[in-house]
């Protein structure tokens, strides 16, 4: 009785599911209360009336499964539920909450991670199957970790963000081809104007969000950033391998970096170095690939928008060290808004020796060192290539997951000291540190760190903390949009600036579906074991199922 009873609540979900579906056809919710027109899906064949009912149909009836195995399944009760986190969900739409719900369920599994990119390849060539997956993967996927296809499909999403006080990194999904080849000199050119209209969007929001007349109070800043991706900007990468052993071998003949693990520590000549060490054809491309570099960092200035320049794999870093100290020198000087945020990876061994003389370079030539610190991305294939080219000893990566949280963590302290020295010394700081991370015991660390050195108070009877103005744009926390929204969600809960001014930045990228399904399933298979482990998809889907299952079900939370 009990059976035949949830078979047929599970049946009634089903068709409710099915007529949301229908009726939120073209219509997405970008915030708490913005209600956002959704252009017509491209590739749509609106001719074509019953491949629409075999599309909605079967994602209807998909939609209806997952929602049944939300009722049925309850495992993770052990997940913690904050209640900073359940406010800020309750200001969510349904259907976003139910469409995150179905990513994650998909992400939790290994499997489903594994195979994505070839059976999304292998789907997309079938007709009916392709317009299928395509009004699925748009409705759940695309719609949870991306902002549109274009900057104008972000701009909502953009706002609703800065509604709750949470800034933006707009990024278009640009990366080298993976085989090898060459990008045609076009699609270059495409990509760099992609990268320019995200600075022209950033610049017009931060113009409404935050004008020039308060950027004095923040450092210059506005937390409207674009993402660079220097791989993505030039035909073939291999130039910057190329580059990068020029620069190695120099370095090796002056006799610097002999205790510096791989990949080493940027140094004056380094590009100098690159040019002259390679042939024609790579210097060809490295020069180009500057004078891209140089044009996206002005029309930045231009508009006062800051680019973060992408760290990438260790054996492209001295090139990119290198351009990206030479943009800093010229871009963050001290007489305007700084424009230039280096990114600097914590899994290499390398790092507590380049965060120390990179705060004692920017003190030495007089500009401001703004910096993105993550754990890194490409573990695997730093181990693979280091084995691959026959290398001895230690590779360039910490040999623990422990050793990299210590790396990451002595970061946190170092940085925020030299922020609170500068602070008390000269009444500003030289140094901006945007603290990339899903982890919330190093996000509970610096935040720590910023109490106990002065640099934030509990005010009046106020919950959060308050940053202190002296310290406002020197520091940001950051994770990808569509994900670790709990923590996102704690970090505004516990501490805030005046005037409202974001102190978490959320990474959006965008660009065409068929550009950006193969990048996340790449980067879901470079980080399968965050999405597997605690806090990962699981939690996700665990924390959105609770509060779905509040709105429906009420008595059963």
């Amino acid at each position: 009785m009990m059976s035949s009873m949830l078979v047929r609540r599970q049946l009634l979900q089903g068709r409710a599911l099915r007529r949301w579906a229908l009726q939120s056809r073209y219509r997405f919710h970008s915030g708490s209360n913005a209600k956002v027109r959704e252009p017509p899906l491209k590739g749509w064949n609106s001719s074509k009336a019953s491949n629409k009912v075999l599309a909605y149909g079967a994602g209807g009836t998909v939609l209806a499964a997952s929602f049944a195995l939300l009722f049925t399944g309850r495992k993770g009760s052990d997940i913690e539920d904050d209640a900073r986190d359940r406010r800020a969900l309750s200001g969510v739409p349904l259907t976003k909450l139910i469409s995150g719900w179905v990513a994650f369920a998909f992400c939790s599994s290994p499997t489903w991670v594994d195979m994505s990119e070839s059976l999304y390849s292998g789907i997309s060539k079938i007709p009916i199957l392709s317009s299928i997956a395509h009004a699925f993967i748009m409705r759940t996927f695309f719609n949870q970790f991306l902002g549109g296809e274009t900057t104008p499909e972000c701009i909502p999403k953009i706002e609703a963000l800065r509604q709750e006080e949470i800034g933006t990194l707009l990024g278009y999904n640009i990366e080298a081809e993976l085989d090898g080849s060459s990008k045609d000199t076009q699609l270059i050119r495409d990509q760099t104007e992609h990268v320019l209209s995200s600075i022209e969007t950033q610049g017009q929001l931060a113009r409404k969000f935050w004008p020039e007349s308060k950027t004095a109070g923040t450092g210059g800043d506005n937390r409207c950033w674009v993402r660079i991706k220097v791989t993505g900007l030039l035909p073939n990468p291999v130039a910057l391998y190329h580059g990068s052993n020029a620069i190695l071998d120099a370095r090796e003949k002056r006799g610097l970096d002999s205790d510096v693990p791989y990949p080493g520590l940027p140094h004056d000549g380094d590009w100098e170095a690159a040019l002259t060490g390679v042939h024609d054809k790579d210097r060809e491309e490295l020069n180009h690939l500057r004078e891209i570099l140089e044009k996206i960092a002005t029309k930045a200035r231009q508009n006062n928008v800051r680019i973060v320049i992408d760290a990438e794999q260790s054996w492209y870093q001295p090139v990119i060290d290198s351009l990206t100290d030479e943009l800093m020198q010229k871009y963050n000087s001290l007489d305007g808004p700084a424009t230039c945020i280096a990114s600097f990876q914590a899994y290499l061994r390398r790092y507590p020796q380049l965060l120390d003389q990179q705060i004692k370079r920017a003190d030495e030539k007089g500009y401001k060192l703004l910096f993105k610190q993550v754990r890194g991305a490409y573990m695997i294939t730093e181990a693979a290539r280091w084995k691959r080219e026959g290398r001895t000893g230690p590779g360039p990566v910490w040999s623990t997951i422990e050793e990299t949280h210590a790396s990451y963590n002595y970061g946190i302290q170092r940085a925020i000291s030299a922020i609170a020295e500068q602070v008390k010394r000269d009444g500003k700081s030289r140094i901006s540190m945007v603290l990339a991370t899903h982890n919330a015991p190093s996000t509970e660390l610096a935040i720590r760190m910023l109490e106990q050195h002065g640099l934030a108070r509990h005010a009046g009877d106020g919950e959060r903390l308050v940053l202190s103005s002296e310290a406002a744009g020197s520091l940001a926390f950051a994770q990808l949009y569509g994900m670790k929204d709990d923590l996102t969600n704690r970090v505004t809960g516990t501490v805030t600036a005046e005037g409202g001014f974001p102190l978490v930045v959320k990474s959006m990228s965008y660009g065409e579906l068929k550009e950006c399904l193969p990048f996340l399933a790449r980067r879901a298979t470079e980080n399968k074991a965050v999405l597997e482990g605690r806090g990962g998809a699981a939690a996700e889907r665990v924390r959105l199922g609770r509060e779905i299952r509040r709105r429906l079900i009420p008595f059963s939370s």
